[in-house]
């Protein structure tokens, strides 16, 4: 009979923890499966060429070829031929690993990570009936004050941002426009997800825009009604430890002051969420456009100020010192928004600038980029236009080469293993994916996405699955207060961790993996902060990035 837990975890998308054979000790694989009519491929630390065979379960051999040279003492098999779906025995030399294929092999994880964003719900209790052995109870309800003000401001609601309970108005950006992107670009992968329904009062929208709307009606309370400046975050001054759980972390509630970066970032997603929820939801989309119109206006009067954190604050800084590329992103979402040629003055002249083009929360010109090329023709030139196109390319042609020189077929060389590492990853897995729905298909875009979905699913050095809940070697130590806080073993399912980062920030780190490869400096440990932390902003390329794979075109 199936724990309690096990039960939860089945229910709300999960596979759950040890319902799949062990993970082997030489075979590097997609632990959750590979797409039918897609490409497969496994991984040996071998020195020569190895035999493989793929047996169906009734014994018989379906596939047999041998590994070649991948690189780094790395050799590939590549099974890419069997289409059949279903489970295989995959035999290498000594070495054994069951895998599965399947038409559709991603939808749990999907609906897991798209129910994250609801575990990470502020303000509201979860119920049992919903979340199951995660529920809590309401939490953070209480006015913050502005910092340095005699006011306080009610800003319930929204999503923690990570393993710890703050609320942070750049990173939150991000992950929005992440959840609008896929459903704009993949809505029939995201049709039919489940959600903790109860926690939400739009019923009639699709799932993904229903638990977007919660972080965009959060946002809103951020910004000063006085002026459309957008304040940073609100935050406890600092940290509390990590077994608190959300209902009980009472200290006061502080909000950070207004800032550029956060002014910006506001209004890029606000004028994207104006466009998307227009049809669905009018009422919440005439208020987005107006929130993004007075928050441009405040840009407009204001200079480029870098965000420190307060004396006093101690919780996440969310810093950066370049925000050129933070007002390119408002200024090409008020383009699509408006059509003013004001903005598209602003648009061209950042456009040549030579930012980087990246889909981060600190470096996010190339959303700025996208909607650029998503804004009406006759709002934009022609020249411009082309310009942008030809860069895009290049772009891709240079994570497509760095791809190819990877051992494991993903964009990332050894000085990207930085905390987050596997936010960056999907990032530019994504950046494939977003540029095909803006007429700049890379003929590498998809080989690399399911590269990338093939290595957070376990297919990397360390066999590690970097997602909660999922695979024979799921991650279990979350940095995460709630899971560490809790009394269930298991966490919260469907979380996607920082991943491998060769700076080692944190003690444990640092004490445990001194001169490892970047790519195996990881460590599933809940005090492993820099390496094993979840966070919203991780979560939300994943969702775009699986999403996009199991699109019906994409098949």
């Amino acid at each position: 009979m199936r724990s309690r837990v096990e039960s939860s975890l089945m229910s709300i998308g999960g596979r759950g923890l040890g319902l799949i054979s062990d993970v082997s000790e030489s075979i590097f694989y997609n632990q959750i499966g590979y797409l039918a009519g897609g490409e497969k491929r496994f991984y040996l630390r071998a020195g020569e060429s190895q035999p493989f065979a793929l047996r169906a379960s009734d014994g018989q051999a379906v596939f047999a070829s041998v590994t070649r040279p991948a690189g780094g003492g790395w050799h590939v098999g590549v099974f890419s031929a069997l289409r059949v779906p279903g489970a295989y025995t995959l035999t290498a030399g000594p070495f054994e690993a069951r895998v599965f294929v399947h038409r559709r092999p991603y939808r749990e994880v999907l609906e897991a990570m798209v129910r994250f964003f609801d575990f990470q719900l502020c303000g509201i209790p979860l119920p049992e009936d919903q979340a199951g052995p995660w529920a809590h109870g309401p939490c953070h309800t209480s006015a913050a004050t502005i910092l340095g003000e005699n006011r306080a401001v009610d800003c319930a609601g929204g999503w923690h941002d990570a393993g710890d309970y703050g609320k942070y108005t750049v990173p939150a950006a991000k992950a929005v426009a992440d959840l609008l992107l896929a459903y704009e670009c993949f809505p029939e992968s995201l049709a039919h997800l489940r959600v903790v329904r109860a926690t939400h009062r739009m019923g009639n929208l699709p799932p993904v825009l229903e638990v977007a709307r919660d972080e965009i009606a959060w946002l809103l309370t951020m910004q000063d009604p006085a002026t459309g400046g957008v304040y940073h975050k609100v935050t406890t001054a600092s940290f509390p430890p990590l077994d608190t759980r959300p209902e009980n972390d009472v200290a006061p509630l502080v909000m950070s002051p207004i800032s550029y970066a956060a002014t910006a970032d506001f209004c890029a997603v606000m004028a994207h969420a104006a466009a998307v929820y227009q049809t669905c939801d009018p009422a919440l989309a005439s208020r987005c456009a107006d929130a993004a119109r007075r928050a441009y206006a405040w840009l407009v009067d204001h200079e480029m100020r870098p965000f420190r954190n307060p004396v006093g604050i101690g919780t996440g800084e969310y810093g950066d010192t370049e925000l050129r590329d933070e007002l390119l992103w408002a200024s090409c979402a008020m383009l699509r928004l408006t059509r003013d040629s004001a903005c598209a003055g602003v648009c061209e002249s950042l456009l040549q600038l030579d930012l980087p083009w990246e889909l981060g929360w600190a470096d996010v010109a190339l959303y700025g980029v996208i909607e650029y090329l998503r804004a009406p023709r006759t709002a934009v030139s022609d020249e411009v236009r082309r310009k942008v196109i030809h860069r895009l390319r290049r772009e891709l042609d240079g994570l497509a080469a760095m791809a190819e020189a990877n051992p494991f077929g993903i964009p990332m060389r050894d000085e990207d293993f930085i905390w987050g590492s596997n936010m960056v990853l999907l990032n530019r897995a994504m950046a494939f994916l977003l540029a095909e729905g803006v007429g700049c298909r890379h003929p590498a875009g998809h080989t690399v996405a399911q590269r990338a979905v093939d290595y957070l699913f376990g297919a990397n050095p360390l066999g590690q699955c970097y997602v909660t809940g999922f695979g024979t070697n799921p991650v279990r130590r979350p940095h995460h207060r709630p899971s560490v806080a809790d009394d269930v073993d298991e966490p919260v399912p469907g979380m996607v961790v920082g991943g491998p980062n060769r700076h080692l920030q944190d003690e444990i780190a640092r004490t445990s993996l001194a001169g490892r490869p970047p790519m195996e400096a990881y460590l599933d440990h809940q005090d492993s902060y820099s390496t094993n932390e979840v966070a919203i902003y991780w979560n939300s390329p994943a969702v775009f990035v699986i999403a996009g794979l199991m699109d019906a075109g994409h098949l």
